[in-house]
This record gives structure tokens, C-alpha cells and sequence, in this order.
């Protein structure tokens, strides 16, 4: 856009207002995607980041030098769902007092779908303030209620939600997913398909090096140098099935096969004493329990394996993409996914040849499959897969920004 001072065309950038529940390079993978999008539309746009004010947020708007609007943090306990649902009021009031006064002159609102009390607010101001708006999807409510088991699918008030959230989801000008079983949810909900557009997850390989399992100081601690090793890594939240995965492990029969765990969530208590049982019946450990790892090492998490485990509870699909799994690809690490037939992941292995697929709710079924896959690898002595080439080629954060940046192109000149 052109405007003209004392008979000088000077260039005048759009207002793009970007806004985050984390951002920040070491902070969560949210945080890190919000991060890099904000930092690739920074150099063509003029941004104003509005986010919760943390160590995070103030350290990256100082770091690129970003106009950043801080709001106060809601803090809440994120396992229970009164106070997490009472924390997101809180969080989108913040939000909306600080929304209100920029949207005026802005060209752009560009927000995700967390919290989801600010997205139905946001559809809300919409109908008043009538600004263009792009969302980025990463989960669909109140459809994840499900497998949660918050809800049940009978339920009147689920149905209520339903019937509302296709109204929030036909509110933004445009949509992009992370899926493709997610695109084809988003469009049962709104009708339609022109505005939605799918850009998978992508992860940086300069950000996470191919690290051997030799080497890894993990590994190493546990002896387990010469064991075919399967690591969960991230979240252990309901919604990742991990009763299923701790069943399958249990029946698996395989005894050079070594399950890691890294990471904590809701359900890590119940993985901590479901795995001392485990371990008590086989004799030996069979699996071990790491638990968080301080985020400047999650690279070192990350190739601390074999086979990289991304699981999801039956369910899903539409649902969700772990972004685990292109982390993993990263470090090189094949991915045995269970999940959904037919959703992202199920559908990306059968793309390319970077691991296996089981479905979900099987554990008799993933556990042999967990004892065919140890004996396949301790067959071969010569990587099978490349899956670190397979991000490069199709999933690179190059890629998958230059994407996102057309979408906002193709919205500013609409």
C-alpha cells in the first residue's frame, strides 16, 4: 500500500495483529510454531503481538524487537477442567480489552483455537467489529470432548456445543489445518472448502541435530546401547492413549525390546505405577520412567531411541496431529503411530516410508506389532528408513512458512 508525503510515495506496510496463548523458542511446540510464523511475516508486515506476559513472551519480543501488547496471565490448573475453564475466562477478558483497541487498524486478525473461550468470543466481536480473520486449527471443539470422555456424544449439552461451533468455525474469512482428516472435519462443520487450507506441522533440523543412539547420554545411563529402544516423548494427557500403549507393552513378549518415557502430563502418575507393575512381572526393566527433560535438551530426548512412539486414543480423527511426530522425523527417528485409520499420520505413513501405523484401542495388536518391528530392527544392519529426508523434502519449516505467509497474502489482496 502507497501513500503519499510531500509528493513521495512511501511504502506503507499492513497491519497484521498476531495473537498467541505462548510464544516463545523453548517454551512448549505451540509456542515455538507461533514463534517462528510471527518472525517470517515480521520482515513484509507491520506486527503486533498480543500474548500473556511470561519469561518467554518478553524474552522474544526483546530478542526480534516485535511491538508486543502483554497481558496478564491467567494462571490455572490446567488438569481440572472448573479451573481451566475459569482460567481461559480470565485469559480471553485480558485478551478482548487489548483485541478491541487494535483490530480498528488492522488488516489482518491472525489467532489459533486455544483458548477456545477467546475463539467464540472472537466470533463474537466479529459480528461488531468486522475484521478480516485468519485461524490456525490445531485440535476441533467441542469434537475432542469425546475421547476425553468430558462428554458423551448423546449428550444435550454436546449437541448444543456442536450446533455452536459450527457458527465459530464458519466465522474466520479463512482456516488452515494441520491435517487432512482435519480439513474434512472443518468442512462438515462450515459447509464449505474454499477457505480452508491444509499445512501440515513441520519441525527445524538446524533446531534438532541426527544425533546417534550410541552416543546419547540417556541411552547410555541405562546400558541399554544394545537394546531396541521405543521412546514416548511429550504429553501424557488422556488423549494420548497411553492406557492402550501401557497394555501393548505389557503383553509384548520381545525381551530386547526397552520402552523410555520422557515427559509428564495428567496421566503420568498412572504411567509411573502401571509401569512398576510391568517391570515386577517381566523380571527385569522393561521400561523406565525419565520424566520432564529441561527443554535446551529435548534434542537429546528426541534421538534417545530407536523407534520414536506417537500414540493417540481412539477417536481422533480430525481431532489432532502430534507435532511430536515431525520432531521425531528431525532427529531421524522412524515413527510407529497408533491412532485413527485414515488420519494425518496414518495417512503420511502410507505416503512415505518413515515407520508403521497400528490402530488404536488395540493393545493385543500393537504389542505384536511391537515385537515384529524389534525383530525387523535387530535383523537389519543398515538404516531402513530416512525419516530426517522426508522432513527436508515435505515437511520443512521453509515449506510450511512460505504457505502460511500465501495464505495471508491471498487474504490481503481479497
Amino acid at each position: 500500500m502507497l501513500s503519499v508525503w510531500f509528493g513521495k510515495s512511501i511504502k506503507v506496510k499492513k497491519k497484521v495483529v498476531i495473537l498467541a496463548e505462548f510464544i516463545g523458542e523453548n517454551h512448549n511446540s505451540t509456542a515455538y510454531y507461533w514463534s517462528q510464523i510471527t518472525k517470517y511475516l515480521n520482515g513484509d508486515y507491520e506486527i503486533v503481538l498480543i500474548v500473556p506476559e511470561n519469561e518467554h513472551s518478553l524474552a522474544f519480543a526483546s530478542k526480534y524487537n516485535i511491538k508486543t501488547r502483554f497481558v496478564k496471565i491467567a494462571v490455572h490448573n490446567k488438569n481440572n477442567l472448573l479451573s481451566r475453564l475459569l482460567g481461559q475466562v480470565k485469559q480471553t477478558m485480558s485478551f478482548l480489552s487489548v483485541i478491541k483497541e487494535e483490530v480498528y487498524s488492522a488488516d489482518l486478525l491472525f489467532s489459533g483455537t486455544n483458548p477456545i473461550v477467546t475463539m467464540a468470543s472472537l466470533a463474537v466481536l466479529k459480528l461488531r467489529y468486522k475484521y478480516q480473520w485468519l485461524v490456525l486449527v490445531h485440535d476441533v471443539f467441542p469434537n475432542n470432548l469425546i475421547p476425553a470422555q468430558v462428554l458423551s456424544e448423546n449428550s444435550f449439552f454436546y449437541k448444543v456445543l456442536i450446533y455452536l461451533s459450527k457458527k465459530m468455525y464458519s466465522s474466520p474469512d479463512s482456516l488452515i489445518c494441520i491435517g487432512r482428516d482435519m480439513k474434512t472435519l472443518l468442512q462438515e462443520k462450515t459447509g464449505s472448502c474454499e477457505k480452508i487450507y491444509y499445512i501440515p506441522n513441520w519441525a527445524s533440523t538446524e533446531k534438532i541435530p541426527s544425533l546417534e543412539k550410541a552416543d546419547n547420554e540417556i541411552i547410555n545411563d541405562l546400558g541399554w546401547q544394545n537394546q531396541i529402544v521405543y521412546q514416548f516423548f511429550g504429553n501424557m494427557g488422556r488423549l494420548q492413549g497411553m492406557d492402550n500403549l501401557l497394555k501393548a507393552i505389557q503383553l509384548s513378549k520381545h525381551k530386547q525390546a526397552r520402552y523410555l518415557f520422557i515427559g509428564c502430563g495428567s496421566e503420568a502418575d498412572y504411567v509411573k505405577k502401571t509401569l512398576e507393575k510391568i517391570n515386577n512381572e517381566s523380571g527385569y526393566e522393561k521400561i523406565f520412567f525419565y520424566g520432564p527433560l529441561d527443554l535446551e535438551k529435548n534434542h537429546i530426548g528426541l534421538s534417545a531411541c530407536d523407534v520414536s512412539l506417537v500414540t493417540l486414543s481412539g477417536n481422533m480423527f480430525g481431532l489432532g496431529v502430534p507435532s511430536k511426530a515431525y520432531f521425531s522425523m528431525a532427529a531421524d527417528k522412524p515413527i510407529l503411530y497408533v491412532g485413527d485409520n485414515n488420519s494425518e499420520l496414518s495417512i503420511l505413513l502410507s505416503e512415505y516410508q518413515v515407520g508403521w501405523a497400528c490402530e488404536a484401542a488395540k493393545p493385543t495388536l500393537l504389542a505384536e506389532q511391537l515385537d515384529n518391528v524389534t525383530d525387523t530392527l535387530q535383523m537389519s544392519d543398515t538404516p531402513l528408513m530416512q525419516p530426517r529426508k522426508c522432513l527436508i523434502d515435505n515437511f520443512s519449516e521453509t515449506l510450511a512458512l512460505t504457505k502460511i505467509k500465501r495464505v495471508v497474502n491471498t487474504m490481503m489482496v481479497s
